[in-house]
């Protein structure tokens, strides 16, 4: 809160500034309390007590992050500023108020800071938390990190400290070298740097949203980003394997690589079928304009992004409506890479799937033959990481339609009720709007504010971490 601060008082905007100050200062004055009350106390905790914690932070941590919005803007309550940071911290970016849109610099970036935090905040956890408590633990193999998490309990207190120490370095690179190439572009540095900060966290919030004479350089920028949530292997690779390393012999990027030509030659074609029959001027411009468009705004969907493109925003025949909603929430559920700060399925989990359902049809036809198993070690494809790629599809469905039976009554209608539970489960806040669709939280009951907390949250930790909470082979680990 001490960087917004400095930007408000640098802005002369001082009441703004002294409150993320007092605020600044008011949780390290309780953090402070907190910590010499417990430096008695020789306490370390195992698993169990980590992922508890883990699960907390994304209900209280918010509430600390909101202090400066409920304090300045009388027109935001307790929990429309609890579910504002909730959107920005599980990287969702639905935007719940009109904070950071036109209230000053500090605010925007405030939004940034958490959503770019929450990232982070959940990478390192699904590797020091979520790993050794073996949660679907295909995800993510142990050799990435030498010296890591183990098949054991960790009853480290350090394990979170030295993942973090390794991982945020990489973040923190990922970052500043996006923010670099857009700065070199032409975009301003301050909006750059929330450009960057809003696609490594994959949050959502509006990053293509102004004009330029050169968006499609911008664009084809944070293009080459998104692969960073397409895939873990783009940037973690054990050392013994960077030599063996063949980018399109990843299981997620040549998945990832099917979904987008594909959907983006079907889009095209239709786009294109429509050009003819409005007899519309066909040029190579317009038909790469549409390529282009429909191929960034598919990747961005796929790594739960949501951002459509600008360079075909203002043509005359603009193809969003070529793009089916339907089509869209298909490619966020899908999702993108594991141990990336993307939501949804994810690739793996869908790949695994794909894997038992041809093993599955070829057993059909041929009854006596062994079934294969593809990959090594802990990504390979074996019966338990199938299993678990089912159950949590099946988990994923059942709280889709939970919530979506939940939000349909709140609009009265299935349409928006699904698009803005796909939206919370998958991290995709732009989604909705995208949609077509508004939500208004002066008609909006305080339980629905809740329950959609609530949904971005296991959005965000996934409904497996949920499931861990009541297994008894998890409490005795």
């Amino acid at each position: 809160m001490m960087i917004p601060s400095i930007v408000a008082f640098v802005e002369k905007d001082y009441f703004v500034g002294r409150t993320f100050l007092y605020s600044s200062f008011a949780g390290v004055f309780l953090f402070l309390l907190i910590s010499i009350a417990l430096s008695n106390i020789v306490k370390i905790q195992n698993n169990f007590e980590k992922l508890v914690s883990f699960i907390l932070a994304y209900l209280f941590l918010p509430i600390f992050m909101a202090m400066p919005i409920i304090l300045c803007f009388d027109y935001v309550n307790f929990l429309d500023g609890w579910l504002e940071m909730v959107s920005a911290f599980s990287t969702t970016g639905l935007k719940i108020t009109s904070v950071g849109t036109s209230d000053g610099s500090a605010f925007q970036l405030w939004l940034a800071m958490v959503s770019w935090i929450g990232g982070v905040f959940f990478w390192i956890g699904a590797i020091s938390i979520l790993l050794p408590l073996n949660i679907s633990r295909f995800e993510i193999i142990v050799t990435d990190f030498p010296g890591g998490p183990s098949n054991k309990g960790d009853k480290s207190s350090n394990s979170v400290i030295n993942c973090a120490r390794q991982l945020i370095p990489i973040y923190v690179v990922i970052t500043i070298s996006l923010w670099f190439l857009l700065t070199v572009s032409g975009v301003p540095a301050f909006k750059a740097i929330l450009m960057s900060m809003y696609v490594i966290s994959t949050s959502g919030f509006e990053v293509t949203s102004y004009d330029a004479n050169n968006i499609f350089i911008v664009e084809g920028i944070i293009l080459l980003f998104f692969a960073f949530a397409l895939s873990k292997s783009l940037f973690i690779r054990d050392i013994n394997e960077i030599q063996k390393f063949r980018l399109f012999k990843d299981p997620e990027i040549r998945l990832a690589s099917i979904i987008i030509l594909a959907v983006t030659c079907l889009f095209f074609a239709n786009s294109f079928i429509v050009l003819i029959e409005e007899n519309a001027e066909i040029s190579l411009l317009i038909l790469f304009k549409h390529l282009w468009g429909i191929f960034f705004t598919v990747t961005s969907y796929l790594v739960t992004m949501g951002n459509e493109s600008n360079v075909w925003f203002n043509d005359l025949y603009y193809p969003t409506s070529e793009m089916t909603v339907v089509a869209l929430m298909g490619l966020t559920i899908i999702g993108g890479g594991v141990a990336t700060t993307a939501g949804g399925v994810k690739l793996l989990r869908v790949y695994f799937l794909y894997r038992n359902a041809a093993q599955e049809v070829d057993m059909m036809l041929h009854p006596n033959s062994i079934p294969s198993k593809k990959g090594k070690g802990l990504i390979s494809d074996n019966k338990s990481n199938r299993l678990m790629a089912w159950v949590f599809f099946m988990l994923f469905m059942a709280a889709l339609a939970f919530f979506t039976l939940v939000f349909s009554m709140l609009f009265n209608d299935i349409g928006p009720g699904l698009a803005l539970s796909v939206s919370a489960l998958t991290t995709t806040g732009p989604l909705f709007v995208n949609a077509g669709y508004e939500l208004l939280l002066t008609d909006v009951n305080e339980i629905y504010k809740f329950l959609l907390g609530i949904a971005m949250i296991l959005g965000r930790l996934e409904i497996l971490v949920i499931v861990a909470l009541v297994s008894p082979s998890v409490w005795r680990k």
